[in-house]
Formats: C-alpha cells, sequence, structure tokens
C-alpha cells in the first residue's frame, strides 16, 4: 500500500508542477507529427496515469485484492484515465482560437479600397478575416487606378503587399481616381 501512496503522491505532484508550469514538463510538445500541440505522453497525460495506478493500487489493496489482479487492475486504470484526460486536452486544444495574421491567407478574399490605387502605384484596402480587420498595402493587378470604396478581391499576394482586382473587372482611369478621392476628402 505505501507503494501504491508514493506513485500516487508523485502523480499528484507531477500533475499540480504541469498546471503551474504549463508546457515546461511536456516533453515531447508538438514533436512526432501531433500537429495539434498534444502529445500522449504530456506531462499532464503522464501524471494522471501515475495518479490513477497509485490510487487505483491503494483501493484493491484496502479491499485485499490479489497483488497480481491489483496491479492489472491499476495499470489498466491507468491507462484508460491517461487516454481519456489525453483526448480531453486535445478536444480542448483544438477549440481553441488562434488570433495569427498572414497576408497570404488573404488571397481569394474580397476587401474595399480604402487608400485609392493610383495606376502603377500602391494604395490601401481593408480586409476581414477570420481574426479580425486589416489594413494592407495593394496594387492593382492589371496597373490601373482603382477609386476609395471599391470593391475589390485579393488575387495574389507578394511578400507584405497583396495585387488586386476590381470586382466587375474595370479599372478607373487615373484622372477620376484623383477626383474621387479629393470629393471623398470634402464629404
Amino acid at each position: 500500500m505505501l507503494l501504491y501512496l508514493i506513485i500516487a503522491c508523485v502523480g499528484l505532484l507531477f500533475l499540480v508542477a504541469s498546471a503551474i508550469l504549463g508546457e515546461a514538463l511536456d516533453f515531447f510538445g508538438g514533436a512526432d507529427g501531433f500537429d495539434d500541440g498534444t502529445h500522449p505522453l504530456s506531462g499532464k497525460t503522464i501524471a494522471i496515469a501515475l495518479t490513477a495506478f497509485g490510487a487505483t493500487g491503494m483501493i484493491t489493496t484496502s479491499y485485499d485484492w490479489d497483488p497480481t489482479l491489483g496491479a492489472i487492475t491499476s495499470a489498466l486504470s491507468a491507462l484508460f484515465l491517461a487516454a481519456l484526460a489525453w483526448w480531453l486536452i486535445s478536444a480542448l486544444h483544438r477549440q481553441t482560437g488562434s488570433t495569427e495574421f498572414s497576408v497570404s491567407g488573404t488571397t481569394g478574399r474580397r476587401g474595399e479600397v480604402t487608400v485609392g490605387i493610383p495606376a502603377g502605384s500602391v494604395g490601401e484596402i481593408l480586409v476581414s478575416t477570420g481574426v479580425g480587420t486589416h489594413q494592407i498595402i495593394a496594387r492593382s493587378g492589371d496597373g490601373g487606378a482603382i477609386a476609395p470604396g471599391t470593391t475589390v478581391r485579393v488575387i495574389e499576394t507578394r511578400g507584405s503587399m497583396v495585387i488586386v482586382e476590381r470586382l466587375d473587372g474595370q479599372s478607373m482611369p487615373a484622372s477620376q481616381i484623383h477626383s474621387a478621392e479629393s470629393a471623398k476628402g470634402q464629404g
């Protein structure tokens, strides 16, 4: 019984330490093809297995079970509860949202020109993504001018800049874009 008590206490201390220190006790963190950030041998699952093994061993010993049967029951209990914990941790990890933004992820999205795009030059568009709204430097795909307020689609990314096209497929002459910008600034 003392051995099971020691194993249960070590597991419990390890579980508390992994809860406080977080990923510091996750020895395999994201390695070996587990892309969702959890590993079956993470610190939390090992701690839960140790605690379950020790606690089940103490229970079976207190009921005077055969030591072999108690050890097998403890091992099965540890495996089951560790697998359950890993499944729950993985499910929770998948549910957490990411706030990571990548310009390349805007390809195909619609946006609105906020700073007019002169012919052969750059302007700025406003694009909504799953993580928020972003202002991005933009250039017209056909080299033509695009007025502020025009709805565009991102067709390509080049570094931190995007290439856009008007949704109606027509570009505005450079003389009209300057008059549209000045009219918008006076309004």
